[in-house]
């Protein structure tokens, strides 16, 4: 074996391993995925809202066409058509990656309205890629750096499947490559995920693809292991869809304090971020605006030289982050009744068991199942359990709904997309106990009273 054939098969273990557990990251919250998507196609980001409708097909189909690319390249399969859409995929998202680093916060863009005049707008910046959702929040220039990096891995890939060096593992090679993939993927999930699940399912996808390979030998053999592999992710997705994630790393998993979650830096004893604001000068001399950040001018505002030289413009700029410092995981989530009221502190802060009935649109939630949620909530209520709804939705609306399904408890608003964060389910229930969640659960997955102990 020649060193370019071992840098070749260095750059698909390593490009293949990490596209399988990137797109098992995004499969295990494909609607997390979807939101991201949802991001970049608006008006304000990449300009696409007529994709928004399909985002969670989308979403599917980037998860599982992922992992799908990253077991071929594993495996040696279909080479020149594995490589050639890696290097597409790669060259986009390195674009991408960039694109959303170098976006202005503060700048505007030029867009058609629906009657086709042009109109200005401020720009919306992704402030997160979401390739590895939030198990690895990465900032927008740490993941095009890490997409640079993996695009010149490719370039080895690509030249070794259109030389013919890159082709269906041997045995040999098989076992080498499929050994090398699962050792490099646990290591990743154990020291960056805190998660051993995505060995396994890599295991999976592999003896898969190697079953039918060995009892398929015709024309279409590569193919069929594709087949195999597919159907394995879809079954995954399905599951994660209409259940829950399996790994939830969002600040409302099991286990989290959203006491704890959102308190300030200052409660905490830990130092904030600081910001400061903008101010525009002019100098008089040449006419050339200046920027002066807040924090600056105090320092230089009654200096004879700055006095002289400059004009006030404005004091109205925007505020900007001079420095990091900690922030709450969670800052919208708040529990408001019919009269405007704060109750957060006091559903959180109550002693023993408290149920939440979470719906993140109210509109759009599954009823299916509510005569089984009603029927915990009253024999939860019985064993002494405050039990309250939590919607996007208004007071009045949440009122009809309580009278219309026939719902017992208190029903409150909460902010919209907090709730997307606090469970994908719509509707789904989330069990707190002294501000910590204990479990969560999916429309489709409601909990008997029956045999459910709680201390």
């Amino acid at each position: 074996m020649n060193a370019f054939n071992i840098i070749v098969k260095s750059c698909r273990l390593l490009v293949g391993s990490l596209f399988i557990v990137s797109g098992l990251i995004k499969a295990n919250d494909a609607l997390g995925f979807m939101y991201k998507l949802e991001e970049y196609f608006e008006p304000g980001a990449l300009n696409f809202p007529g994709l928004t409708d399909f985002a969670l097909p989308l979403s599917v189909f980037i998860c599982v066409g992922e992992i799908l690319l990253g077991v071929a390249l594993v495996l040696g399969a279909l080479p020149k058509l594995t490589s050639t859409l890696t290097a597409v995929i790669m060259a986009f998202f390195t674009w991408l990656t960039w694109y959303t680093a170098n976006c202005d916060p503060f700048g505007t863009k030029m867009i058609a309205d629906a009657a086709g005049n042009l109109v200005e707008i401020t720009n919306q910046c992704v402030l997160a890629c979401g390739c590895f959702g939030n198990a690895i929040p990465l900032t927008p220039y740490e993941s095009f750096l890490k997409d640079v990096v993996l695009s010149i891995l490719t370039v080895p890939v690509v030249w070794g499947a259109f030389t013919g060096m890159t082709k269906l593992n041997n045995r040999r090679d098989g076992l080498v490559m499929i050994a090398g993939s699962l050792i490099l993927i646990y290591g990743f999930g154990e020291l960056m995920l805190q998660w051993n699940f995505p060995v396994l399912f890599a295991a999976i996808c592999y003896a898969a693809a190697e079953g039918l390979k060995k009892r398929w030998e015709g024309p279409a053999q590569e193919y069929i292991m594709a087949a195999a592999v597919t159907a394995v992710c879809l079954v995954f997705q399905f599951v994660t869809l209409n259940y829950l994630p399996m790994k939830d790393y969002r600040p409302y998993a099991v286990g989290e304090s959203i006491l704890e979650n959102r308190k300030s830096a200052e409660e905490l004893g830990l130092e904030p971020p600081t910001y400061a604001t903008q101010y525009a000068f002019r100098n008089i001399s040449t006419g050339a605006d200046t920027v002066v950040l807040s924090s600056d001018w105090l320092r230089i505002y009654n200096e004879p030289w700055f006095k002289n030289q400059y004009e006030t413009v404005s004091y109205d700029g925007p505020e900007v982050k001079v420095s990091d410092g900690y922030e709450p995981r969670i800052m919208d989530f708040q529990i408001v009744d019919a009269d405007g009221e704060d109750l957060t502190d006091d559903v959180l802060k109550r002693d023993g068991n408290v149920m939440l009935y979470v719906s993140k649109d109210l509109d759009k939630a599954n009823t299916s199942r509510q005569s089984a949620m009603n029927e915990f909530a009253n024999k939860a209520a019985a064993a002494g359990w405050m039990n309250i709804g939590l919607t996007n939705a208004p007071a009045e609306q949440n009122e009809a709904f309580k009278e219309k399904h026939g719902v017992s408890y208190q029903m409150y608003t909460c902010d919209q997309t907090e709730l997307k964060i606090v469970i994908r389910s719509n509707p789904g229930m989330v069990w707190l106990r002294d501000g910590v969640v204990q479990e969560k659960w999916s429309w489709q997955d409601i909990p008997e009273w029956e045999g459910f102990s709680a201390p």
